[in-house]
């Protein structure tokens, strides 16, 4: 029995299958290297787990790099500490890769920790590789439409790995002190974020396949993979800090890393999933109106959140008035200088609320998009209304309003700079933030040009969610004070990190709608 289907003759591919093809080429060798990687350092995790010999030749190794003495050979470093760690030396410098404030003191935990505790950790690890291994490939059209049996054998390891990936790390999360997990409580959170984050799009995709909704299910499973790549893009990331700031700690740059890990890699998932759609042929009118009939279910709810959605834009409004043109500059939030670390404080002030012309022009495009965007809510979802009724003077200023917020998000992004222990990560999110305002704000606008209505109800959501995103912190940051957390996370600016991260997961919230969207139904997946 061929494994392969058989593949009709076609013209010559057109430049986007091609570039199509280049960025699944890239994707799958960048997993790959990761998976490989990973599986190393569970490997390594469980020889070092109650290892006296390896707890005391990293504890030396730290001291070394702090002393600025030679660290050892690179070899012997990757036997006992992974080639991830020598890898990052290489790059960046033996104080960021071995120094203290960094991964050193995590390997050092994990020689001194129960050898259960290991092993579960090098589970996680090993399994984490295989999913990077297995599921690069599933994204790719040609892989699934010429080896579908690949397809689906690779599709069953991923599941399985990916599963018992969340299970082993759910059970080290238990077992670990808050105090002993690298990075502490703003990791802990993010930890079991994604633990379940990655568990309900896994089962919502099987559910999807068992219901034979093939473009839900492969817009579940680019959701969950893109939390998954939350592992090698970090580990990416602390490889590019490194190398452009060799003098910053690596807690330093992970501090910006983190700050916008999920929601990049969520918006990787969406890029996957736009791409995969980009490659597929259009229904009929007549199909899309069959194909809509099973999610019926879905519209109500999307009608009610659209209704529920005009009081949030007006809050939203409301604070951005009161945070950046009344009362300018986070010092004046509530419970500032308990909760904000105070060099945030001042990098925002001497950015942000000590420069009117900008911050009133920010304030001025976010009411300018948000009304576009309540206007587009009515028209779209509350009442559905024609195309041209969509498509009107309010869903152009939702796309000018974005394009003009993310330009200045991105400027004061690079104004603040690198991350630092002071300012924890620096214009990291910023230009993240502004950055996704921009494309999606573009997007919007082309698709308006373009006359695509299903596109401009898709791409808009994002850009009301990218709207909201910002005054969203002044809501979450006293919300996040008031649950009693140890006062150690308060005072180390842990209840600020999680705020300003959260702010950004609305987009979570969007690409959960794009699964369901009419741009979805439009097209016939496979």
């Amino acid at each position: 029995m061929s494994l392969t289907a058989p593949i009709p003759l076609s013209p010559a591919a057109p430049w986007r299958t091609w570039l199509l093809r280049a960025l699944a080429v890239a994707l799958t060798l960048a997993m790959l290297l990761y998976g490989l990687a990973a599986i190393d350092a569970g490997i390594v995790n469980y020889r070092g787990a109650g290892n006296a010999e390896i707890a005391a030749k990293r504890v030396a190794m730290q001291r070394a790099a702090e002393a600025g003495q030679t660290v050892g050979d690179t070899r012997e470093i990757a036997a006992h500490s992974s080639i991830m760690l020598a890898l990052l030396s290489r790059i960046s410098s033996p104080t960021y890769a071995y120094g203290k404030n960094g991964l050193s003191e995590p390997l050092i935990h994990y020689a001194t920790m129960p050898k259960a505790n290991g092993i579960v950790l090098s589970v996680h690890n090993v399994l984490g590789g295989t999913c990077m291994l297995f599921g690069a490939l599933q994204f790719w059209p040609a892989f699934r439409r010429r080896f579908p049996l690949w397809h689906r054998a690779f599709g069953a390891i991923y599941l399985l790995a990916a599963q018992a990936a969340m299970v082993a790390s759910m059970v080290y999360l238990v077992r670990t002190p808050i105090a002993d997990i690298y990075d502490q409580l703003t990791f802990y959170v993010g930890l079991w974020g994604l633990a379940i984050g990655v568990t309900v799009s896994l089962w919502m995709a099987i559910y999807s396949m068992w219901r034979k909704q093939i473009a839900q299910h492969q817009a579940w499973m680019c959701l969950n993979y893109g939390m998954l790549l939350t592992a090698p893009i970090q580990r990416y990331g602390w490889l590019a800090f490194g190398a452009a700031a060799p003098e910053l700690r690596q807690l330093e740059a992970n501090y910006a890393v983190t700050g916008v890990l999920v929601p990049l890699c969520v918006m990787i998932g969406y890029g996957l999933f736009t791409l995969n759609r980009w490659a597929q042929d259009g229904r009929s009118a007549k199909s899309m109106a069959k194909v809509a009939q099973a999610f019926t279910g879905q519209a109500r709810l999307g009608r009610t959140l659209a209704l529920l959605g005009l009081p949030v834009l007006l809050a939203a409004g409301a604070s951005t008035v009161q945070h950046y043109m009344l009362n300018p500059g986070l010092g004046q939030a509530a419970n500032a200088a308990t909760l904000i670390p105070a060099g945030v404080i001042q990098m925002e002030d001497a950015v942000i609320a000590g420069h009117a012309p900008t911050r009133t022009l920010f304030a001025l495009a976010t009411l300018l998009g948000l009304l576009g965007g309540a206007r587009l809510l009515w028209t779209a979802f509350a009442t559905q209304q024609a195309a041209a009724r969509i498509m009107d003077a309010g869903a152009w200023a939702l796309a000018a309003g974005g394009a003009v917020v993310g330009a200045v998000l991105v400027h004061w992004g690079v104004q603040m700079g690198l991350p630092s222990f002071a300012t924890v990560s620096g214009g990291a999110l910023h230009v993240f933030g502004g950055t996704m305002t921009l494309l999606f704000a573009t997007l919007l606008a082309w698709a308006l040009r373009r006359r695509q209505a299903a596109w401009a109800k898709e791409w808009g959501v994002f850009v009301i969610a990218c709207l909201v995103a910002t005054p969203s912190f002044y809501w979450a940051l006293p919300a996040l004070g008031a649950m009693g957390f140890d006062a150690q996370f308060v005072q180390t600016g842990h209840v600020f990190r999680l705020a300003s991260y959260g702010q950004w997961m609305l987009l979570i919230g969007a690409f959960v709608y794009a699964i369901y969207s009419e741009a979805t139904h439009s097209k016939l997946a496979r």
